[in-house]
């Protein structure tokens, strides 16, 4: 590895031309600046200079060497920059969320994307213990959970409230619901529609609710962007997120079932504990915490 500090001296005595004026230019002294030169000439093993009388020039290796040299002093230039700027147009946003938070907050990321060619949205879809992985091993710069891990290196911030939805097809509209109802349409399930509906309809059937694992099941599908077709063609309900259900485009043909006891989980921003998110996450954080508080 080419030593840096005589390759310094090297370029400056390069662009000076003298060797004393480039004693004075780095605050040395001009055998300083001999020694310098011949020990870089060691190491390369080539000579870089013919001396002519008090000046030189540069043999053929010495400009190879001087160009080589300001290619990496034009870089390292680059680099402090781009170390110094944080830009929050630019870069990478790389973001872990579940599939219905996903279909929710992409549009949002695109015209982003789209006003700022600069930024690149690295979005993964994912259970949150794989959310958490992805934090951990730095594959993603901010999660959002519903789960919270005691695990030292992360840190939680809440984001704000997401409900459940108990949704129908639309022709339940007009009717009173009740919980036999449901058992003849039978459920809709999906990789957390167990989960889900356990919560959701335990709270507002009590007794007449045990396990949705009981109720007949119409149908399992695990594309969060489909789980709602079947639901629409009246082939059964489900229990999603509200997020989940808000994007679907034929909203005219569902119907969200209000219900007495509503269930709310609550959602987390997760992140390295000591790690500083570059600036691009701000608008991200801001503009997400924004749509769950209209």
């Amino acid at each position: 590895m080419i030593n840096q500090q005589w390759l310094h001296t090297f370029l400056n005595l390069v662009e000076v031309g003298h060797f004393t004026k480039t004693a004075e230019k780095l605050f040395m002294t001009q055998p300083g600046v001999s020694q310098q030169i011949k020990k870089l000439e060691e190491q390369i093993g080539v000579p870089l200079l013919i001396r002519i009388g008090k000046g030189f020039e540069l043999t053929r290796e010495g400009e190879i060497l001087y160009q080589f040299g300001c290619k990496r002093r034009r870089e390292e230039q680059l680099l402090h920059r781009k170390l110094q700027f944080d830009d929050p147009y630019s870069g990478e946003c790389r973001i872990g969320c579940s599939g219905a938070m996903a279909i929710f907050l992409y549009p949002h990321l695109l015209k982003r994307q789209k006003d700022h060619s600069g930024l690149v949205m690295d979005v993964e879809a994912a259970p949150a213990q794989r959310i958490i992985q992805s934090i951990q091993q730095n594959k993603s710069d901010l999660g959002i959970v519903t789960q919270t891990f005691p695990l030292p290196e992360l840190a939680y911030e809440s984001l704000g409230y997401e409900s459940l939805c108990l949704v129908l097809p639309s022709c339940f509209a007009s009717s009173l619901l009740t919980f036999d109802h449901l058992k003849m349409l039978g459920f809709i399930n999906h990789p957390d529609g167990s989960y889900y509906a356990d919560r959701l309809l335990s709270a507002n059937f009590g007794e007449q609710f045990h396990s949705v694992g009981r109720i007949k099941k119409s149908g399992y599908i695990n594309q969060i962007n489909q789980i709602l077709s079947p639901v629409s063609e009246g082939l059964g309900f489900t229990v999603l997120p509200e997020t989940a259900v808000r994007n679907f485009p034929q909203q005219s043909l569902l119907y969200v079932a209000p219900l007495p006891v509503p269930i709310r989980d609550e959602l987390f921003w997760v992140s390295k504990k000591h790690r500083i998110l570059p600036k691009r996450y701000e608008w991200f954080k801001g503009t997400i915490e924004k749509l769950f508080r209209t």
